[in-house]
């Protein structure tokens, strides 16, 4: 009864630990950071640079908002979110801190149940709170290139979200949770590789190569509708691919660049060095391809020297760590003597 109680409490105390941290993040991100371009341009879909029209969930759900509270703001015109310090000024930095908070509340309560899956002992769940961690150093910061992003935090998000139904096998929801994802940031379609790696061998090869290919064709889907809707609000609006390769072999000499590289994931990938021999091969396949994968494309169309390129993988680390540090708690568990043992006696 008495550990009952103590569990109990200890999994309330989470919770609060969690919302804390997701409303700390939120608006450090906000104060660390400055945007990338015009919020107005970018909720109206008609930024003339780089891909960030198509990235455009946090642009819907601001519109959505709009519509839904307008006749609440013409009956009411003064009525607005107070104006405080930074974040919180005016309706914009309120919906933004919103957005952030309650996107990380998301992403660390999915991690907390995928850590369940892997081990249900409610102190694992504390581990969830890593992600958290991890986004100060891959986001608010970074060296540098301090930029704000309103499709950070929700990448990270459906990233953990997919990994989560890729680590359970529900391909019909990743499907439908990937045509989400990929209106927020097109990203999202390197899931399709983790739910490839630790599925295959287990599931019929033929049916995996077509639920595989239904999720490629549900992206390039999402894609397209996507395009259509941009060039119909701004013509002249396109979507250039960025080409940075250059510049990132350039940033190989500047220490700075090598600084902030090696706190990518604020230095969590040091636990799945230590780990590594505890995690199943198919587990380390999967992510050393996925990863690799990830810094050969953004090598080429991202900034390197902008950790948070790499924010979503971190989902992925998180699962890394976990199975190697459940693996290891149960052979140590399996291997430790007996009290009764004379080896131990002695």
């Amino acid at each position: 009864m008495e550990e009952t109680l103590k569990s109990k409490n200890a999994r309330h105390l989470l919770t609060i630990v969690t919302i804390l941290m997701s409303a700390h993040y939120s608006a450090a991100d906000l104060n660390l950071t400055t945007p990338e371009f015009d919020w107005d341009d970018y909720t109206h879909l008609r930024l003339h640079v780089g891909p960030f029209d198509y990235r455009m969930l946090p642009a819907l759900i601001w519109r959505l908002l709009a519509w839904l509270l307008g006749p609440l703001h013409r009956s009411h015109p003064g009525l607005n979110m107070p104006m405080l310090h930074q974040p919180f000024l005016g309706n914009r930095g309120w919906f933004l801190f919103l957005l952030g908070f309650f996107f990380m509340l998301a992403t660390l309560t999915v991690a907390r149940g995928l850590l369940q899956t892997i081990n249900p002992a409610w102190q694992f769940g504390w581990l969830a709170l890593s992600l958290g961690y991890i986004a100060y150093f891959d986001t608010a910061l970074v060296l540098n290139r301090n930029l704000y992003y309103p499709y950070d935090v929700p990448a990270l998000f459906f990233f953990t979200l997919l990994v989560s139904l890729a680590w359970r096998d529900r391909p019909l929801l990743f499907t439908l949770v990937l045509a989400v994802a990929t209106l927020n940031k097109e990203t999202a379609c390197m899931s399709i590789l983790i739910y490839f790696g630790l599925h295959i061998g287990r599931t019929a090869l033929g049916r995996l190569a077509a639920l595989c290919a239904g999720m490629a064709a549900t992206v390039l889907a999402v894609r397209l509708a996507e395009r259509a809707l941009i060039h119909h609000v701004c013509s002249t609006c396109t979507a250039q691919a960025q080409h940075q390769l250059s510049g990132n072999i350039a940033q190989l000499a500047n220490p700075f660049f090598w600084l902030s590289a090696t706190s990518v994931f604020g230095y969590a990938y040091v636990a799945v060095i230590l780990l590594w021999r505890y995690i199943p091969v198919r587990l380390r396949i999967t992510a050393s391809v996925t990863y690799v994968a990830w810094l050969g494309g953004m090598s080429v169309v991202g900034i390197l020297r902008e950790l948070r390129i790499f924010s979503e993988l971190s989902a992925l680390l998180l699962l890394l760590v976990a199975v190697g540090l459940n693996e290891w708690m149960r052979q140590r568990e399996t291997l430790r003597p007996s009290p009764a043992c004379p080896v131990a006696e002695a």
